[in-house]
């Protein structure tokens, strides 16, 4: 009986003492935030490479682990060849992609970046069209919907890519 009780009292207590920090922005994870995804030529020719940049407009805050994704739709005649996170960790560098349109026609690109958390991470879901017409999504979910293990940000910006002859 009085180990429990004891128990008991420790476990309120540690909740207690976590809990001050679950809203102060210092203790909050936050992924970054972006300015545009851009590209290296104004305009997209067949065959050409084309170098896109995921351009950073503040910067991840108390994240470690980076994973970043691109892809096109339609997929097809399309290639694709893009940096990751050195060692998986995020370092702060706007990832970048080089892919070569083998068709003309409109395509849509894809970035899409997953960060763990290593703070408090509350969720969140909000939207904002860039000022080159890039669409972003930020978001964050709990450990309990992805793994018990992790809490991750997510980023997602899409855009439209007209390839020319």
């Amino acid at each position: 009986m009085k180990t429990n009780l004891l128990l008991t009292l420790l476990v309120a207590l540690l909740m207690v003492s976590c809990s001050e920090h679950t809203n102060d922005s210092k203790y909050r994870s936050d992924c970054p935030r972006f300015a545009a995804l851009q590209s290296s030529v104004d305009e997209i020719h067949v065959n050409e490479p084309v170098i896109f940049t995921a351009v950073e407009r503040s910067a991840g805050k108390l994240i470690n682990l980076a994973t970043y994704t691109w892809s096109v739709l339609p997929a097809e005649n399309v290639s694709i060849d893009a940096t990751s996170a050195e060692n998986g960790l995020y370092d702060g560098k706007n990832p970048t992609a080089t892919i070569i349109f083998r068709a003309k026609g409109t395509y849509t690109l894809t970035f899409r970046a997953d960060y763990a958390g290593s703070g408090q991470v509350n969720y969140f879901d909000i939207s904002e069209t860039l000022s080159d017409g890039t669409k972003a999504r930020y978001s964050a979910n709990t450990a309990s919907e992805t793994s018990p293990q992790r809490d991750y940000l997510h980023a997602v910006l899409t855009r439209t890519v007209r390839v020319l002859e």
